[in-house]
């Protein structure tokens, strides 16, 4: 002998899972509770517009931060090359100085070596000099217009002229020619002359002072 048990009312039921849901006295059927109908019916979803609205601000905050991001990039970017730009140039610059001064001395040493050989090619000159007017006093010694034997002959520039300068063109002599030996640190001689002009490498020299 079986018994059944009577049916439930229709009404709201919780399911065997715990889930309110309407039963019609014969089954369960799947439609809101009461009190989800009233909150659907006062808590409306939000529109299609505002949605998309929403959609665009979120889309518009990410571009801008994407582009912020690329700004700081690029103005990164930029600062790096102007930075090498101005080290390229530095060092160019560096470089080129560097050089210049590197020039500038090689120069003063190539003046500085012309200077010696001039000075030393006019001195060799004055030497010539002195050995012409020596040469010219023994003959004027033989010719008689002269006395004594020739002991030395010592040219020296007159009238300012110097042989440390080497802008001067043409230098005049003062040529001592010593016959006689004082005995206390002092010649007796004759004067002669010579003047040198020194782009031609030519002399002329004779006898008495210039």
């Amino acid at each position: 002998m079986s018994h059944e048990s009577p049916a439930a009312p229709a009404g709201w039921y919780p399911d065997p899972f715990g889930v309110t849901r309407y039963w019609d006295g014969t089954q369960w059927l799947d439609i809101p509770p009461p009190a989800q109908t009233a909150h659907a019916e006062t808590a409306k979803p939000p529109s299609r517009r505002r949605r998309n609205i929403w959609v665009a601000a979120v889309a518009l905050a990410a571009a801008l931060l994407i582009a912020g991001g690329a700004v700081a990039v690029t103005t990164k970017v930029q600062s790096d090359q102007a930075e090498a730009a101005r080290l390229s140039k530095a060092e160019a610059d560096a470089k080129a100085e560097k050089q210049a001064a590197a020039e500038a001395e090689a120069e003063r040493d190539r003046k500085a070596g012309a200077d010696r050989r001039e000075r030393a090619s006019r001195e060799n000159a004055v030497t010539e000099i002195e050995a012409s007017v020596k040469t010219m006093a023994e003959t004027h010694v033989t010719d008689g217009l002269l006395e004594g034997t020739i002991l030395e002959v010592t040219c020296s520039p007159v009238n300012g002229g110097s042989m440390d300068d080497l802008g001067q063109r043409t230098t005049v002599f003062q040529c001592f020619v010593a016959n006689e030996d004082n005995g206390d640190g002092t010649m007796s001689g004759y004067y002669y002359n010579a003047t040198m002009n020194w782009d031609t490498q030519e002399y002329s020299y004779g006898f008495g002072e210039p």
